[in-house]
C-alpha cells in the first residue's frame, strides 16, 4: 500500500468500506426481512454507520498522519524553532515520506547556514569594534603629535613674532611679523580644533558631559546657532567605549545638523538617572527629512548615520530618529550599561 499514491490508498479504502458495509446491511436486511424487528434493523444500520466513520477515521489518519506532522513542524519553523524535525514513520504516503525528508534535508542546511551567519555576525562585530578602538587609538596618537609638536611650535612661532613686531624699528619688517603673527594665531586655531575634533581632551579627562558641552558650543552655538545642553541625574564617568560611541555619535549629529538642519535652536538631553542604562537625546527645529529616502548604497547620503548604527549596534543599544520634512529632526540613543557592555572596551 506505501507504494501507492495517497489519493489512490483513501479511494481503495473508502471502496473497501463501502463494498463491506453493503454486503453486510444486505444480509441483515434479508435475515431481518422475515420478522418484525425494525427496531434491530436500526440499530443494526447505525452500528454500520459508526464502524463505517470509525473505519473511515483509522484509514485517513494513517495516510495522512504525516501530513499533520509536516504541518506542526511547519509551523514550528515559522516561529522560528529551527531544530524541529518531521518524524519518519514507515506508514503513509511515499510521496509523503519523500516530501517529509527533503523537508528536514531543508532545515538542516537552513540550521548549518544560520549557524555560518551568527559566527560571521560575531566576526565582524568583533572586527568591527578592534577597527575602531584601533580609529580612536590612532586619533589620540595623531591629536596628542599634534598638542605636543606642531601646536607648541605655532605657539612659539606667535610670540616669537609679538615679541619682534614690538621693535618700534624697521616699520616694514614690523609690518610683516604682524601678518606672520596672525597668520601663525590662525593656523594654532585651526591645529587645536583639528585636535579637538580627532580627540577631545575633555572626554579623556573629564567625560562625556563635558565634552558633548565643548562640541556642541564648538560646533553649534559658534555658528549662531541657539544650543541648549542639559544632563540629567548625576554627571559620572561611563565604560570608555560608551563615552566614545555617545561622543562620535553626537558629534555626527551636530555635523548634520550644521550640514542640512537649518536649524536655529538644539536641545540637547543626556539622561543618567538610571544606572542601567544612558539616554542621550538630540532636538532640532530645522527643515526635518524623510529618513526612508536615506540609502548611502544608491546615492551615497547617509554614510555617517550608518556608521552611528554599527556603534550603536556593537553596543547593544538602539538609536530612532523621528523625521519630517518641516518639523525638524529628534534622535535618540539609548545604550545598556551591562557588563557585557564593558568588555567590548578591550
Amino acid at each position: 500500500m506505501r507504494r501507492i499514491p495517497l489519493i489512490y490508498q483513501i479511494l481503495i479504502g473508502n471502496s473497501a468500506i463501502v463494498c463491506l458495509g453493503a454486503i453486510a446491511g444486505t444480509a441483515i436486511t434479508r435475515r431481518l426481512a422475515t420478522t418484525e424487528g425494525l427496531t434491530l434493523t436500526v440499530v443494526f444500520s447505525l452500528i454500520g454507520v459508526v464502524l463505517s466513520v470509525a473505519v473511515n477515521y483509522v484509514v485517513l489518519r494513517v495516510a495522512l498522519g504525516p501530513l499533520t506532522n509536516l504541518q506542526i513542524a511547519a509551523e514550528r519553523v515559522t516561529d522560528g524553532d529551527l531544530s524541529v524535525r518531521v518524524p519518519q514513520t514507515s506508514a503513509g504516503d511515499t510521496q509523503i515520506a519523500q516530501l517529509s525528508q527533503a523537508f528536514n534535508a531543508m532545515l538542516d542546511q537552513v540550521e548549518d547556514d544560520t549557524r555560518a551567519i551568527e559566527r560571521s555576525r560575531a566576526l565582524t562585530e568583533r572586527l568591527t569594534q578592534q577597527v575602531i578602538n584601533a580609529q580612536e587609538e590612532e586619533r589620540r596618537r595623531i591629536a596628542r603629535e599634534l598638542h605636543d609638536d606642531t601646536a607648541q611650535s605655532l605657539a612659539t612661532l606667535v610670540i616669537y613674532a609679538e615679541t619682534a613686531a614690538q621693535n618700534p624699528q624697521a616699520q616694514a619688517v614690523r609690518e610683516r611679523l604682524i601678518g606672520l603673527r596672525d597668520l601663525a594665531g590662525t593656523t594654532l586655531e585651526g591645529v587645536r580644533t583639528i585636535i579637538a575634533d580627532l580627540r577631545p581632551s575633555q572626554l579623556d579627562d573629564l567625560g562625556l558631559a563635558a565634552a558633548v558641552r565643548a562640541q556642541a558650543a564648538e560646533r553649534l552655538a559658534h555658528r549662531g546657532i541657539r544650543v541648549d545642553v542639559q544632563v540629567r541625574g548625576e554627571e559620572r564617568r561611563l565604560p570608555s567605549a560608551v563615552e566614545t560611541a555617545l561622543y562620535r555619535m553626537l558629534q555626527e549629529a551636530f555635523s548634520n545638523i550644521v550640514k542640512h538642519a537649518q536649524a536655529s535652536y538644539v536641545e540637547v538631553d543626556i539622561d543618567l538617572t538610571n544606572p542601567q542604562i544612558v539616554r542621550a537625546r538630540v532636538e532640532d527645529n530645522g527643515v526635518g527629512f524623510d529618513p526612508n529616502t536615506i540609502n548611502p548604497e544608491r546615492d551615497g547620503r547617509g554614510v555617517g548615520m550608518f556608521g552611528m548604527y554599527e556603534r550603536i549596534n556593537l553596543l547593544g543599544g538602539t538609536m530612532v530618529i523621528d523625521s519630517a520634512p518641516s518639523i525638524g529632526t529628534e534622535l535618540t540613543i539609548t545604550v545598556p550599561l551591562e557588563p557585557v557592555t564593558q568588555a567590548s572596551v578591550a
